[in-house]
Formats: structure tokens, C-alpha cells, sequence
């Protein structure tokens, strides 16, 4: 018996055939101590227990007697578009499973007669839950990351690696003289300094980059987008961003 994490995962089993549903709920639970199994014979149900419970994973037969498997995919890519969902089927077809993969379908595993099936559910299981968790922590990550810039007090500007703006807080649009954060973004780090800035610019942007050293403010004078210099004094970062690595240049004046 393994465990995918100390948190425990709930898995809703759609299956119209209650001896196999509970034979699936069983062989899970004792394949994975994480898990937690709630069966449901109908579709109409398993809408219901969504409702009133928080799931982590969904496991959906196809042939079903009020709605088929696709057809509840359907409706619950339209409120959790995010939620794993493992289509677990008896009637594999090349074109089921490419409308369940068009739906938006996380798995799709066709049933066979033998135990095997349970340990590679089980494992499919654990797969797109911890895959979802994952994307989910990131996600909750960038968010806060995106509160604390867009409201930080001073201009911030995060550059990828070819040196391209990525992202501009409010403080910076103002401060670049841009209209919005769409003017910013796209342009090269050597557009918004003095020509006789860039080559000092470009070699702490590469240390930055090389060493993944924060970098002490230096002045620097600062090209707004109408032309406009300001002198200010600008302080280095490395981060990450959207998964890849940036540089923050955050501006004190």
C-alpha cells in the first residue's frame, strides 16, 4: 500500500453498476490509503455530490443510463475546468476517445477483466491529482506574487532571458510615460535606458542572469516611451515568472 500524500483524496466513481463500482471503491482504497472513494450510479448524482463535496478526482464510466460519461464531461468542464477527470470505460472506441479528448478528458483508461486495471487506475489516479496540485500551488503562487508587485509603491519590470520586458506594475507604466501595460511589454531592457547606459545595463543584466544574484541599485538615466530621461536609481533581481526565469528591475527615484 502507498500513500500519494498526507492529504487525504477523494476520488467520485460514476458507475452504474454498483457490484463494480463498489469493487473499483475497494481495490482503490486499499491500493492507496489516501484515497477516499464516493460512488455515485448516475450522473445526475455525481452533479449533486460535487455540489456538497470537494473532489479531487473524478472516474466516469461512458455508458450510463440518464447521460453518457462525455456528456457529464461536458458539464463539469464548464464549472471545474480544472478537475481531474479519468474517463474509465468498458466501450473504448477510437472515437470516443477522441471526442473525450477534445472535451478536455485528463485520462482515458479502457476497463479489461483483470486486477491489473485497479494498480494502473490508481496510479493514473495519483498522476493528475498530483499534477493538479502542483499547477494549482503555482498558480496560487503567481497570484500572490501579482498582488505584491501591483502593489508595490515603486515601478517594477520583469525581463526574460533575451532581455524583453514580460510584465510592468502600474507604478512603472506611469513611470515610463506609457499609456498601459501593453506598451511596455515586448520591448527590449535597452530601449528604456540613455545609449551611454546600456552596455553598463547589459553586463549586470548578465551577471544577474549568470549568478542569480541579487544586484545593489545603481543609477541609471531611464528612456520613457515618449523619449522623456529621467535619472533613477535601479536595483536588480532574479525571479521566476509564468515558470521561467526573469529579472526584476524595481526603480527608486
Amino acid at each position: 500500500m502507498v500513500s500519494l500524500t498526507v492529504d487525504e483524496v477523494t476520488v467520485l466513481h460514476v458507475d452504474d453498476e454498483p457490484g463494480f463500482a463498489e469493487m473499483v471503491a475497494e481495490f482503490l482504497e486499499r491500493e492507496d490509503d489516501a484515497f477516499s472513494v464516493q460512488t455515485t450510479a448516475r450522473v445526475t448524482e455525481a452533479l449533486n455530490a460535487l455540489g456538497e463535496t470537494e473532489v479531487d478526482c473524478i472516474v466516469s464510466d461512458y455508458d450510463m443510463p440518464d447521460r453518457d460519461g462525455l456528456e457529464f464531461l461536458e458539464v463539469v468542464r464548464d464549472d471545474y475546468p480544472d478537475l481531474p477527470f479519468i474517463l474509465f470505460t468498458g466501450r473504448g472506441s477510437e472515437e470516443i476517445a477522441s471526442r473525450a479528448i477534445s472535451a478536455g478528458v485528463t485520462e482515458y483508461l479502457q476497463k479489461d477483466g483483470g486486477t491489473e486495471q485497479y494498480a494502473i487506475l490508481a496510479n493514473r489516479i495519483r498522476n493528475t491529482v498530483r499534477t493538479s496540485r502542483a499547477e494549482t500551488a503555482v498558480s496560487r503562487t503567481e497570484d500572490r506574487y501579482h498582488n505584491l508587485v501591483d502593489t508595490a509603491p515603486i515601478p517594477i519590470v520583469l525581463f526574460d532571458e533575451d532581455r524583453r520586458a514580460l510584465y510592468a506594475n502600474d507604478r512603472a507604466v506611469e513611470f515610463l510615460n506609457a499609456d498601459a501595460e501593453a506598451d511596455v511589454v515586448g520591448r527590449t531592457m535597452e530601449s528604456f535606458l540613455h545609449p551611454d547606459d546600456r552596455a553598463r545595463a547589459g553586463d549586470r543584466f548578465e551577471r544577474l542572469m549568470r549568478e542569480a544574484t541579487s544586484l545593489p541599485e545603481r543609477e541609471f538615466r531611464v528612456r520613457a516611451l515618449d523619449g522623456e530621461i529621467k535619472r533613477a536609481k535601479v536595483a536588480t533581481a532574479p525571479g521566476h515568472y509564468r515558470g521561467e526565469r526573469v529579472a526584476q528591475a524595481m526603480v527608486y527615484r
